[in-house]
């Protein structure tokens, strides 16, 4: 690359980090978006001709982070190590809510733990499961997730869930996992994977709070066997009602 061409590089992404910076990311074009995520991707270069590249292929931002990765590599410009880089992202999505809410999130306050499960898994195009480790105060210590399909394989090991429960103290377990593009409602799969997680805590101090759907149509709850929030509108139930909980 001539010197001139780069300086003309370095230019435009400091105008681009500062039109980002002072107008919003979400007041910019799309293209101005995705060629602002890019220059994470890529540390140095012309990404502009990238970025329309990638949205003329995906047809938009969402589109190009949730892509597969075999399918990134297919685009000219998109190498392992960026595929991999955009693949990543998602997980930043997530965790920086999770530390951020960590201290302070809590199934006594339903609508933030309710908003915090929709933004773990409603938008998410495959199946995730989480356990999520809580104290005696209803308050979230820490969450793991598995890959669904990999679960129904080969089932949770025993001792890997009793060293979690062991590692966070938790007094309860809570468990979610999402139906892409379908109805929250459980199936008889679900009912049974609940009754198994059950039968595991039955040897140590630690109880299943709940087991959580999140699908298109809301948030099922398989304690209450009913929806909990559907996402047109919104069901409050209190946590603290533990009578039920076996």
């Amino acid at each position: 690359m001539k010197k001139k061409e780069k300086i003309s590089h370095e230019g435009h992404r400091e105008r681009l980090l500062n039109l980002v910076y002072n107008v919003g990311l979400e007041n910019v074009s799309e293209v101005q978006a995705v060629e602002y995520f890019l220059t994470y991707v890529f540390p140095r270069g012309d990404v502009n001709p990238l970025a329309h590249t990638l949205l003329n292929h995906f047809g938009n931002f969402a589109n190009i982070v949730d892509a597969d990765y075999n399918e990134l590599m297919k685009i000219n410009g998109i190498n392992d190590r960026s595929a991999k880089r955009i693949k990543m992202i998602r997980g930043f999505f997530t965790y920086y809510p999770f530390v951020r809410m960590k201290k302070r999130i809590s199934l006594k306050n339903n609508r933030e733990f309710y908003r915090f499960l929709s933004g773990l898994l409603r938008f998410e195009e495959t199946e995730n499961l989480y356990i999520f480790a809580i104290d005696h105060s209803f308050k979230l210590l820490q969450k793991r997730s598995y890959d669904l399909n990999k679960v129904r394989q080969v089932g949770i090991q025993p001792m890997d869930l009793y060293n979690y429960i062991s590692s966070t103290k938790a007094t309860y377990l809570a468990v979610a996992h999402n139906h892409p593009h379908g109805t929250a409602k459980p199936s008889k799969d679900d009912h049974a994977a609940v009754k198994f997680i059950e039968q595991l805590l039955e040897s140590v101090d630690c109880k299943l709070l709940d087991s959580f759907i999140v699908g298109e149509d809301g948030i099922y709850s398989e304690r209450n066997d009913g929806f909990i929030e559907n996402f047109d509108e919104e069901i409050m139930i209190d946590f603290l009602d533990t009578s039920s909980i076996k």
